[in-house]
């Protein structure tokens, strides 16, 4: 008879792990909820959709390979598998989702995009549980109920549909972005997430490019305005939030970190209050609310 004497990892060394994910995927969702205030200002610059989609991921690409370069170039290195499960992403869960949404909403009202867009949590913890056999609990269940309800509540307006292929394209955004969740909880644990996010970042580039054919020859007409507004949804709302991401997601389920990642509406409704003086109801208030609490619940042990 032999006892297993082989240690098993401190439960606070583990909460902290937990705690410190929980903290990037918030903050990484807080950094993609200032993607809609760069939108509403680039397209008010004169600025494209598929202008501030190609030069957003070149601009990404082009400062983290340069970073790299010169400070790390040891994490430029990749295996092959893991390539490839980099361009799948950066093509599937950013190039095509981007697109997707960014098309949802050329025919349908924000609100309604955003709604449809959020039901990317539902799949993620159903294709976790079903495809992954990932054992869900009642608090989990429970959690994304709340932050349904409250999401909801926060983003429910005028519901416009002009054309029904929209409604389509925001489901798909959906799904490409929960297959991207799940993907990068599954494959993408041995792998630095800095490493993970340029080469994601640089197959977007390239998805994007060749997706909408940008005119480079503008870039030497662009407004210090529009530099800026590409610069910081570069590096604010994509290189920051994407590698925080990918790093949380490493000490967290898929399907835990795409609840917590229902904190960027919320951001968006809040910083569009504060930056852009729209008007947030006390209803509205309401379901940020029960977003947070959703939150505080799924962090909970």
């Amino acid at each position: 008879m032999s006892l297993d004497l082989s240690p098993s990892p401190p439960t606070n060394l583990v909460a902290r792990q937990q705690l410190l994910g929980f903290i990037c995927v918030l903050l990484a969702g807080a950094g993609f909820g200032f993607l809609g205030i760069f939108g509403r200002l680039a397209f008010q610059s004169g600025l494209s959709v598929g202008e501030l989609l190609s030069f957003r991921f070149i601009l990404a690409s082009l400062l983290m390979g340069i970073g790299l370069l010169l400070f790390k170039p040891q994490l430029l290195r990749i295996s092959k598998n893991q390539f490839f499960v980099c361009a799948g992403l950066g093509i599937l869960g950013y190039a095509v989702f981007s697109t997707f949404y960014f098309k949802a909403i050329e025919g349908i009202s924000v609100p309604l995009a955003a709604l449809l867009l959020f039901t990317f949590p539902v799949l993620v913890n159903l294709g976790a549980h079903f495809i992954f056999k990932e054992r869900l609990s009642i608090r989990q269940w429970i959690s994304l109920s709340i932050a349904c309800v409250g999401l909801g509540i926060l983003l429910w307006g005028p519901l416009i549909i002009n054309s029904a292929i929209a409604v389509m394209f925001a489901l798909a955004a959906a799904l490409s972005y929960a297959v991207y969740v799940l993907v990068s909880g599954r494959y993408q644990k041995e792998i630095s997430p800095i490493t993970s996010s340029f080469y994601v970042i640089v197959f977007a580039t390239i998805a994007l490019c060749i997706f909408h054919r940008p005119d480079f020859g503008k870039i030497s007409t662009f407004t210090a305005e529009q530099f800026l507004i590409i610069s910081g949804i570069a590096l604010i709302s994509t290189i920051a939030p994407l590698a925080l991401f990918l790093t949380g997601i490493q000490k967290l389920s898929s399907s835990k970190a795409s609840i917590i990642a229902m904190i960027e509406p919320v951001v968006a409704a809040v910083a569009a209050a504060l930056l852009l003086n729209e008007q947030l109801s006390g209803l509205q208030l309401v379901g940020a609310i029960l977003v947070l609490l959703a939150l505080v619940l799924n962090a909970l042990k």
